[in-house]
């Protein structure tokens, strides 16, 4: 049974983008939620007045241009005034049900910043919702679908619940990522600041995937570029100048062949992604990114120390496997964030599996 004092304490918000065609089903998805936000990023097709339409009660936020995902989303953050909110894309479904169970997760884990539930394809496919830091090299193996609550670097950024003060205490999103990679910063972030970020299979989501946009020469051209754009941003935030030197190179000796390779074989989606990167680092390498220092941003309020009579006492079956140790029986989830900030490597995920 649904408790809608519960979902009360929820923001919902959708980042749209020429997305008409995904609006009945997006308000079908929302409809059951008291407090909906959409933030339309210059949208031309008529998205905006579809969601006033379809989903009266709804907020909406119309902005002039394109300025990205990351920035959507902070413009839409400043206008929350609930404890929790949901940043759901515009072609992912959730209900009401996994909404609450990752509610209750946030609610048992009062360390974590946020969390993410299961997201599936329309051919019953598991979806990688969950892995280690980008940067960190590990065995190609088949994606599992954990089967408890477990802490990870980088959480799918489809459908994600976040505790506001959290998300304004680190500053939100990094703007300069305009498409691809603000995820994996964002949850970097936020553990360096103390949070966890914990994956929750209990939870379900149904994600098409690509469909926030509809497809055509030009976003397949946008989207190749902004993702080699992004990835050297990352690579050099996260491995350093010459990590981001390097990746360019890689990039703009390979596009020249690769180019001309997939033209003569008429391959036209390599051969765009191909002109897409090439560009993409060139016009990196040229600019080399007078970056603003994250130092001068404006400072959020400081949180409020999460005390452990805010949340509901562990189970004594509660443990926490580790390499560097256990959680003895009744030791709160608490415990679990310090000592993964003091371990002197990456925790393989089998080995930060919280076991119910």
């Amino acid at each position: 049974m649904i408790d809608s004092n519960s979902i009360e304490q929820v923001t919902i918000i959708c980042v749209t983008y020429k997305s008409r065609a995904l609006i009945e089903s997006l308000a079908d998805t929302l409809r059951p939620f008291p407090h909906v936000l959409i933030i339309d990023n210059g949208s031309d097709d008529g998205t905006a007045s579809a969601v006033r339409r379809l989903l009266p009660h709804a907020r909406i936020i119309e902005r002039g241009d394109n300025g990205g995902f990351g920035k959507a989303n902070n413009e839409a953050m400043v206008e929350v005034r609930t404890p929790l909110a949901l940043l759901l894309n515009p072609d992912c479904d959730i209900k009401p049900d996994g909404l609450l169970t990752l509610m209750d997760t946030l609610r048992r884990y009062p360390s974590a910043g946020m969390v993410a539930p299961q997201s599936w394809r329309e051919n019953q496919k598991p979806q990688k919702c969950f892995r280690r830091a980008f940067y960190d090299l590990c065995p190609r193996a088949p994606y599992r679908v954990a089967d408890a609550t477990c802490s990870a670097q980088w959480l799918n950024g489809c459908c994600l619940l976040l505790r506001t003060e959290a998300f304004r205490h680190i500053g939100g999103f990094d703007e300069r990522f305009f498409l691809f990679y603000e995820d994996d910063d964002l949850c970097l972030r936020m553990q360096r600041a103390g949070f966890e970020c914990l994956f929750e299979p209990a939870a379900n989501a149904w994600h098409v995937g690509g469909a926030s946009s509809a497809p055509s020469v030009r976003v397949s051209f946008v989207k190749s570029f902004h993702y080699a754009r992004s990835r050297h941003l990352a690579i050099r935030e996260y491995q350093g100048d010459g990590a981001g030197w390097r990746y360019l190179l890689k990039l703009m000796l390979a596009a020249v062949p690769l180019v001309l390779v997939y033209g003569l074989l008429l391959q036209r989606r390599h051969f765009i992604k191909w002109v897409a990167w090439g560009a993409s680092a060139a016009t990196s390498a040229l600019a080399q990114f007078p970056w603003p220092s994250r130092a001068i941003r404006a400072q959020a309020p400081a949180l409020r120390p999460v005390s452990r009579r805010d949340a509901e006492p562990a189970s004594p079956a509660t443990r926490v496997s580790l390499s560097r140790g256990y959680l003895e029986p009744g030791e709160g989830p608490t415990v679990l964030s310090k000592i993964r900030r003091n371990a002197d490597q990456v925790q393989a995920r089998n080995e930060s599996v919280v076991e119910r």
